[in-house]
């Protein structure tokens, strides 16, 4: 029993010399294991701490980016800016220019009109001061001219042309030569004559039995009646007006203005 007892301690002690290795080389292993995982850990740290340097140097390089595109931008915002607060100053300058000649206008639109009226009032009291030559014709031209001042629809550069052609009518009328028919009071009573204009310088009629005669003194205002002598002359006036014969040289009768001192 001894000896069993014996053996029985030698089993003991060797499994507890088993259990001691084992434990020692399980201690033995868990630091190596624990510095391999540090090492892991420290490796995926390293590479997790590289991507977010790589990262922020990527945003750091979109921002220099951003920033030099940024500054460029301004400085093409500045040159734009610049161009149109020059082209406002030339604009201003323009406005001001055609404002100034637009008052200008007005005044000129408030000075032409009055002027218009009195060249209207001068072309009327000319024709009445001159040989009554078409007078029906001339009076209503002038009232044609007195309504169109009236009318808001016609421009005054239209109505200046207008009296201006009146003027034109009036001045073409002492260069040329003319024959109409009138009916007029001769001795009371009602007679068609036909009249001969020479210029402004002869104004004739006859009547159509070629009986009755006489020119027109523009210095007494009245007409003047002429005898036979002037029958044939007047007759064949009256024909070269109207294109029926050749121009020739007639006689014809012509009022004198006595010079005075």
């Amino acid at each position: 029993m001894l000896k069993l007892m014996k053996i029985n301690k030698v089993i003991a002690t060797t499994a507890s010399t088993f259990l001691i290795l084992c434990c020692g080389t399980l201690m033995a292993s868990n630091p190596l294991e624990s510095s391999m995982k540090i090492e892991k850990e420290m490796d995926k740290a390293a590479v997790s701490t590289q991507n977010s340097v790589d990262k922020l140097a990527d945003q750091t390089a979109d921002m220099a980016q951003t920033y030099q595109v940024t500054l460029q931008s301004i400085d093409s915002s500045k040159a734009y800016n610049s161009s149109i607060e020059g082209y406002i100053r030339r604009q201003d300058t323009e406005m001001a220019s055609i404002q100034k000649q637009m008052d200008g206008i007005d005044d000129t639109e408030r000075a032409i009109i009055p002027m218009m009226e009195d060249m209207i009032e001068s072309i009327d009291q000319f024709i009445h001061l001159d040989v009554p030559f078409l007078m029906v014709e001339r009076e209503k031209r002038v009232n044609f001219l007195r309504e169109m001042m009236l009318r808001v629809d016609v421009s005054n550069s239209e109505k200046y042309r207008k009296i201006l052609e009146a003027y034109q009518v009036e001045n073409d009328y002492g260069s040329s030569v003319d024959s109409y028919e009138q009916e007029i009071s001769v001795g009371g009573l009602k007679k068609t004559v036909d009249f001969l204009r020479v210029g402004r310088i002869a104004l004739v009629y006859q009547s159509r039995d070629e009986e009755t005669r006489a020119y027109w003194d523009n210095t007494s205002r009245s007409w003047v009646s002429i005898g036979d002598e002037y029958r044939k002359s007047i007759r064949e006036g009256i024909k070269m007006a109207r294109g029926q014969a050749n121009l020739d040289l007639i006689n014809l009768p012509i009022a004198t203005i006595k010079a005075t001192r």
